[in-house]
């Protein structure tokens, strides 16, 4: 590989964008790995609002989010918690 490929490949992978092995094609956010389990529900703010999870829930305040997304504010406090929950698990897994 030359270096102006592992240049692209670091400044994709800082900007969220994976691509698929063996071919150029970003991968869709629905196929993305996550390191919770999806519900059909955040699957679809995913899909319509063309943004992760991630991104959409840490918003502005739990009730900001309600409004901006249609989802009850105790629902929002749940993922942030599940999200939060495995990104600390994944985070601290690497050293073990």
């Amino acid at each position: 590989m030359t270096q102006s490929s592992h240049i692209r490949k670091r400044i994709l992978k800082q900007r969220g964008v994976e691509l698929k092995r063996l071919t150029r094609k970003p991968v869709p956010i629905s196929e993305l790995p996550a390191p919770y389990h999806k519900t059909p529900l955040m699957r679809l703010l995913e899909l319509k609002y063309k943004s992760r999870l991630d991104e959409l829930i840490f918003k502005g305040t739990i009730y900001e989010v309600e409004r901006n997304l249609g989802i009850d504010a105790t629902t929002v406090s749940k993922w942030r918690k599940v999200i939060t929950e495995a990104r600390n698990k994944e985070f601290f897994a690497q050293f073990n």
